[in-house]
């Protein structure tokens, strides 16, 4: 009889304790049905049909998506962005790795002021980090083709050139990683156990061994959190591009994002279109992230 009031009383107890993480809950469900869920499936809604602000929405289907996938523009903006992600991702892991490995056998002191140095352009926001490289990158005043004009070589036409444009919007979007990714690097690093390393030592290890046979492999799960981040980040480019080149030249810097802003700007023409692109890139951009993180659970499966 005592057994079953106390489990009576731990059922009770339990109960409650779900009422209450229910009701904890419920303010941030009721924010994301809100401000997520109902414009989703509004905006799933609005791209099968040809609409804007100045007329009467008509049903087209799937017409959306047919002409936005055979939209030339539309097709080099996504292009671009998968050439960005191949640029940028691989470079910003290795720049940050190596940033954050010298950090690890600097002075504490020393290396707490530079983490706190190396962080501040995380704090930025792209726009004003686009603003700040206006000024570096620019044709007549800018300081690099102050300093090319001074040393007597032409200036470099940044935004008209493909390659220059290309590493004008590399340049301040590593600039603005560098922080963040260098300090989750460097977590990462002083969290191996250092035993790994005497043991390689013992074993007459040197320091090229050492970084390819434990501090690669053990930082594996933070270079596949990094893949992730940055490459769901830079298929969503969109305050450098447009403020460093516009997506000029002939479009070879234009984002699937600065695209779509480009077509909401156009208030006169059918926003369904650009709505299609949207979803489309979200798509993508979700079937990437679920391919990773099912490879990721394989892998652990196959560990455990």
């Amino acid at each position: 009889m005592a057994k079953k009031t106390r489990k009576h009383k731990y059922t009770a107890i339990q109960r409650k304790e779900m009422v209450i993480g229910y009701l904890m809950l419920a303010p941030a469900v009721l924010l994301i049905t809100i401000f997520v869920v109902i414009p989703f499936i509004m905006s799933i809604q609005k791209s099968f049909y040809e609409w804007n602000f100045y007329k009467e929405d008509v049903w087209v289907g799937i017409q959306n998506f047919r002409r936005i996938l055979r939209n030339k523009s539309f097709q080099r903006a996504v292009v671009n962005a998968f050439k960005f992600v191949l640029i940028l991702v691989p470079t910003q892991i290795i720049i940050q790795f190596s940033f954050a490995h010298t950090l690890k056998d600097l002075n504490s002191k020393f290396t707490n002021a530079v983490k706190m140095l190396i962080y501040i352009p995380g704090t930025i926001a792209g726009i004003i980090a686009g603003i700040i490289f206006m000024f570096i990158f620019e044709y007549k005043g800018g300081l690099i083709n102050q300093m090319v004009v001074a040393l007597g070589f032409e200036r470099i036409a940044f935004k008209t050139n493909k390659f220059w444009a290309i590493f004008s919007i590399a340049v301040p979007t590593i600039w603005l990683g560098l922080g963040g990714g260098t300090i989750l690097n460097f977590a990462g690093l002083i969290n191996i156990p250092t035993e790994f390393y005497e043991a390689a030592s013992i074993d007459g290890a040197n320091g090229f061994h050492k970084l390819i046979y434990i501090t690669i492999p053990q930082m594996r799960n933070i270079f596949v959190l990094q893949c992730i981040g940055m490459t769901t980040g830079t298929l969503q480019m969109f305050e450098i591009p447009m403020m460093m080149t516009g997506g000029a030249p002939r479009e070879s810097t234009l984002t699937p994002m600065l695209y779509i802003y480009n077509g909401f700007r156009n208030a006169g023409g059918n926003m369904g279109d650009t709505l299609s692109g949207a979803l489309l890139m979200m798509s993508i951009i979700a079937i990437i992230n679920s391919f990773v993180f099912t490879i990721i659970k394989s892998e652990k499966s196959i560990e455990g």
